[in-house]
C-alpha cells in the first residue's frame, strides 16, 4: 500500500505489517552485554529501540535512524507501531525463564512465584490517562491484563499474546494465574 512520504523511499524503514515476515526473540549485545527484546527480520536481528501509537511517528523515528547511518524496520502491534534497529554484532539470548514445575520446559513463558521476584506497581501509559495495575520485573514495567484460574488458561492467552509479538509474565497468586503484558513506554506512578 502506497505511502505519502516527504523523504526518499529507499531512506524509509521496512513496514513490516505481517507476523510471518519476522520472528520475536532476545538478543545480547556485543558492547555492553545487555540482553534485549528483539525481532529476526531476512536472516539480521534488530532490537527494540521504540513503540509509538501511529505509523507515521514510527516512520519519521525510522527515517531519522536510518539517515545517521541506522538500518531500521518497523512492525505493528496491537497497541500501534514498534521501530527496531539494526545490530550487526547481536547475537540470540538463550531463552531465561523461571518456569514452576507444573508448566513444560519448553513452554514460552515465565512463571514468576515468589513475590520477591517482581514489585507491584501502579503505571501510566502514553495512550491512557488512567493508572495501570502493574508489576515491575527486571527493571520492565508489565500491566495487568487478566487474572485466571488455571496455568494452562493462562498458557492459552499467553501463548496468543505471544504470537502478536507481546512479551508477557505470569504471576502465581493466591487468586490464580494472573497475566501482565510488557509496556515499554509506561512510567510508574505511584
Amino acid at each position: 500500500m502506497p505511502e505519502a512520504r516527504s523523504q526518499n523511499s529507499s531512506d524509509m524503514p521496512h513496514v513490516l505489517e505481517s507476523r510471518d515476515r519476522y520472528r520475536p526473540c532476545h538478543v545480547v549485545l556485543s558492547d555492553t552485554g545487555e540482553r534485549m527484546p528483539a525481532i529476526q527480520f531476512d536472516g539480521n536481528y534488530y532490537s527494540f529501540f521504540r513503540s509509538v501509537a501511529e505509523k507515521q511517528r514510527a516512520l519519521e523515528l525510522g527515517y531519522k535512524l536510518q539517515s545517521r547511518g541506522h538500518s531500521a524496520v518497523v512492525t505493528k502491534t496491537p497497541k500501534g507501531f514498534v521501530v527496531w534497529v539494526f545490530e550487526a554484532t547481536a547475537i540470540l539470548a538463550k531463552p531465561r525463564a523461571n518456569i514452576t514445575k507444573s508448566a513444560k520446559p519448553d513452554s514460552p513463558y515465565r512463571v514468576l512465584t515468589s513475590p520477591s521476584d517482581y514489585q507491584p506497581c501502579q503505571i501510566m501509559v502514553p495512550d491512557l490517562d488512567k493508572r495501570l495495575s502493574a508489576v515491575q520485573y527486571n527493571s520492565k514495567l508489565y500491566s495487568l491484563f487478566k487474572t485466571v484460574d488455571t496455568l494452562q488458561q493462562a498458557s492459552q492467552i499467553i501463548k496468543r499474546l505471544s504470537y502478536r509479538g507481546d512479551e508477557t509474565i505470569i504471576l502465581q497468586t493466591k487468586d490464580g494465574f494472573s497475566l501482565f503484558i510488557l509496556e515499554p513506554e509506561a512510567v510508574r506512578a505511584d
